[in-house]
């Protein structure tokens, strides 16, 4: 069974149990000198292997090899969760700032507003009188 996977979904991929139980069959394969019609692929991903020859102390290096290999998996899958966590969570902070801003940009168009009304009051006592159009309704009378 072969499985197509679209780019964008990779990420996901490599995080399923799937994937990287592949992975380790195919580390193993390659380890113990295994071909991959020798053993089952219950995974159907195709790994091209070389034959090799294989000692018993080569053998248990190969072995810590792997684990170190499966341990540096763990660890990237893991990075690959954190990652997306913190993309997740900028994403929701940018979100919040946008509407923080958006706020902010109406709280200054009303202070703006009022400062410009507050510009024709006089503190001495003295009444200011704004009359919009004056000449116009002067020569009408």
């Amino acid at each position: 069974m072969i499985f197509k996977i679209l780019r964008v979904d990779l990420e996901k991929h490599y995080l399923t149990d799937l994937h990287q139980k592949t992975i380790i069959n195919a580390v193993h394969r390659m380890a113990t000198g295994s071909s991959a019609e020798q053993t089952d692929r219950p995974s159907g991903m195709d790994v091209d292997m070389e034959q090799s020859g294989t000692t018993s102390g080569s053998t248990e290096n190969l072995s810590s090899q792997m684990q170190e290999i499966y341990e540096t998996i763990n660890v990237l899958a893991s990075s690959i969760q954190t990652l997306n966590n913190d993309t997740q969570r900028l994403c929701s902070e940018s979100v919040r700032l946008q509407t923080s801003l958006e706020s902010l940009k109406q709280d200054y168009s009303t202070l703006k507003l009022s400062v410009e009304g507050m510009q024709h009051v006089s503190y001495d006592g003295t009444l200011i009188w704004k009359i919009p159009h004056f000449r116009e309704q002067m020569s009408i009378l």
